[in-house]
């Protein structure tokens, strides 16, 4: 199993560089590894071999060579001043003769000059590691919390903000123990959390924790990308992975609604997985950032919210196929875990106040709903293990809601529904512990 380093470096050996698009689009740069690179692309001269015009020119081993005595006397003077200003031909690419005038001595038993073999960075997407991805999604309306609409206004929470936040906090019977039984558990689970340095460790020891015993009808994925969505944006950005994720079987939804919906509601085409996700956990060892862990969580809600809205318009789309209606409530939520540390939020998809971008029509609005710190006291860790079910169970039931309204709109329009697909879409309705 790799550790977080060794995935650290394998990311520098094969860096993902964003393509000029993805520049082009940004408000302002930050300083970092990826615009530099990007910096250094747009100021290298053209090669050559680009069919440009050749340029008369001499260089400066051509010159010296044929230079008098008086003449080299000269340069010299000049070189100890500092020399002339020749910031105009750096990066230019030596000539290929150039080592047939060099000043040095020469060695007949040297080897020529190895070429230089270092791998070009990949020109492709640009990864949550990188600020500029936040960036690039505020510039697309996907609005993490607690930054403003274009207009400066500050961001709208769901209207079903309240009902929500109560329904996190309700205590849950599974839960119910007694002071002594509560301290042991917390003390196990924080020993469990000191030993997880890495990421696997914490998906495969932590989060079991978090999700307590599963019924077997519960259906969720992980660790693979979402190839299958259409992009979120421009298509400059790398495809989901989140890691863990709770969504409903392929035989709960009518085939052909799979297929009119198939790039909005399902993330891969193996047959195998799961679809409609709007349950998304991204989980951090110690090492681990809980920026790029928001980031991440800021893109999967937005996936999560985009294919429930889908869901829910199916049936009620209008003449042109844009959303009807939007009622600026969330039934998609994420969890980010590091380091001990849960945080919950909700994404909701809302009509699109950017006036200077008229073809888009929905925004989408990530809330934060609260932070938990499992590894401080035995009171948080039932504070935070009570919220993260319960937001699991309630986004569980949206989503069955959803697909069962779209059978039967189906239903009634077409009157090809099969019962028996209707009986385990009913069953899926079942609330996980």
């Amino acid at each position: 199993m790799p550790s977080s380093k060794h995935r650290h470096r394998q990311r520098e050996q094969c860096p993902f560089h964003p393509p000029p698009l993805f520049w082009d689009k940004l408000a302002k740069l930050w300083l970092t590894k990826s615009a530099l690179r990007e910096a250094n692309r747009r100021n290298k001269p053209p090669s050559p071999s680009q069919g440009f015009p050749p340029i008369s020119h001499i260089f400066a081993p051509d010159f010296l060579h044929n230079c008098s005595a008086t003449c080299l006397q000269e340069i010299r003077k000049l070189s100890r001043c500092g020399g002339p200003d020749l910031s105009d031909i750096r990066n230019y690419p030596a000539p290929s003769h150039f080592s047939q005038f060099s000043m040095e001595p020469t060695n007949s038993s040297s080897k020529p000059p190895m070429k230089n073999t270092a791998t070009k960075p990949k020109t492709g997407s640009t990864t949550v590691y990188d600020p500029h991805f936040e960036d690039h999604l505020i510039n697309h309306g996907v609005y993490p919390p607690f930054s403003r609409y274009p207009d400066g206004t500050a961001l709208s929470k769901p209207e079903n903000f309240a009902e929500m936040q109560s329904r996190l906090q309700i205590p849950r019977p599974s839960r119910s123990m007694s002071p002594g039984s509560l301290e042991k558990e917390y003390a196990e689970f924080a020993e469990t959390n000191a030993k997880a340095s890495d990421e696997q460790l914490v998906i495969k020891n932590i989060l079991p924790i978090l999700e307590g015993k599963q019924k077997a009808c519960a259906i969720t994925g992980g660790g693979h990308l979402f190839k299958n969505l259409a992009h979120l944006t421009d298509g400059t950005l790398a495809n989901a992975k989140p890691d863990f994720y709770h969504s409903a079987p392929l035989n709960q939804l009518n085939l052909d609604i799979q297929k009119q919906l198939n790039n909005q509601i399902i993330p891969s085409s193996q047959s195998n997985r799961p679809i409609a996700p709007n349950f998304l956990v991204e989980a951090k060892d110690h090492a681990g950032s809980a920026c790029v862990a928001r980031r991440q969580a800021l893109y999967n809600g937005a996936l999560g919210a985009r294919a429930m809205h889908s869901l829910q318009q199916f049936g009620h789309e209008d003449s042109s196929n844009m959303p009807a209606d939007y009622d600026d409530k969330a039934y998609t939520m994420t969890s980010t875990y590091q380091d001990g540390t849960l945080g919950l939020y909700a994404t909701h998809p809302t009509r699109s106040r950017d006036n200077n971008n008229p073809d888009r029509h929905t925004d989408y609005v990530m809330t934060q709903f609260g932070q938990w710190a499992l590894h401080g006291n035995p009171e948080t860790f039932q504070q935070g293990i009570t919220a993260y079910r319960n937001a699991r169970d309630m986004t569980k039931e949206q989503r069955d809601k959803f697909i069962r309204q779209a059978n039967e709109r189906y239903a009634a329009s077409a009157g090809g529904f099969n019962e028996e697909q209707q009986v385990l879409s009913d069953e899926a309705g079942e609330v996980n512990e």
